[in-house]
């Protein structure tokens, strides 16, 4: 809960702060979150990376300015007379976008917005070549994760050619690998929606007008994926190291 949702946050009422504190913009309740590394004994490893969430709060607004302050950000009120003209039926009753002084008004952040599901995946097969033992650089094998030594199990959900995916296989290290590597955003190619619009006046009120803005993929190196439309991509790739 609080009062402000940072320094572009303005009170609706300009000489009246009741109803302000409310649902912070980043009270979402609930979060799951499931990621790793598994390894089968066919050298083929799957990194699944699943994010699960309740929706934030959203701001519902009358979207005309109400008290003169070149502001927006007018909220509308709740009517006692249920015959009054000009009142909007929404799926939080009956609101007035033209509130009277004296009648109540929603408090901020008042709407909850949808959840989002996000699916990534990546597989990753690994072809070693060349003698046994050899090690990367022709020397013995180091250890460590991702190092070709006996623990070559690398780092969960980061694309590490060249690590076997078996007990029996992280024994044995060769000169050469090859990596071959899919990785699936959006696996289920769901739509998540993006910033619910909260004017009760627009037709489109409740909705979204555009997806969400992150994915929570593999590109660039890390698990943080955005483009415009959050469709399914598929990527392939491939490295080999010597």
């Amino acid at each position: 809960m609080s009062n402000t949702d940072g320094l572009g946050t303005f009170p609706a009422k300009p000489y009246n702060f009741t109803g302000e504190y409310g649902p912070a913009a980043t009270d979402v309740r609930h979060r799951f979150t499931f990621t790793g590394s598994i390894n089968t004994k066919w050298s083929v490893r799957f990194n699944p990376f699943v994010v699960v969430q309740s929706g934030p709060p959203f701001d519902i607004t009358v979207g005309h300015d109400l008290y003169g302050t070149t502001l927006f950000n007018g909220r509308p009120g709740i009517p006692t007379d249920l015959t009054k003209p000009g009142l909007i039926q929404t799926k939080y009753g009956l609101l007035d976008p033209n509130p009277t002084p004296d009648e109540r008004t929603l408090s901020r952040n008042f709407g909850r917005g949808s959840g989002t599901v996000t699916v990534n995946l990546r597989l990753t097969k690994t072809i070693e070549l060349g003698r046994e033992g050899s090690g990367s650089g022709g020397g013995p094998p180091s250890s460590g994760p991702g190092s070709g030594g006996p623990d070559r199990r690398g780092t969960p959900g980061v694309f590490t050619p060249g690590a076997p995916q078996s007990a029996s296989a992280s024994r044995v290290s060769r000169r050469y690998s090859l990596s071959i590597a899919m990785s699936i955003n959006n696996l289920l190619n769901h739509t998540n929606p993006g910033p619910i619009i909260g004017n009760i006046t627009s037709p489109l009120f409740g909705h979204a007008n555009q997806p969400s803005g992150g994915g929570g993929g593999f590109g660039g190196g890390g698990l943080g994926f955005s483009e415009a439309a959050n469709n399914r991509r598929l990527e392939l790739q491939m490295r080999f190291s010597f």
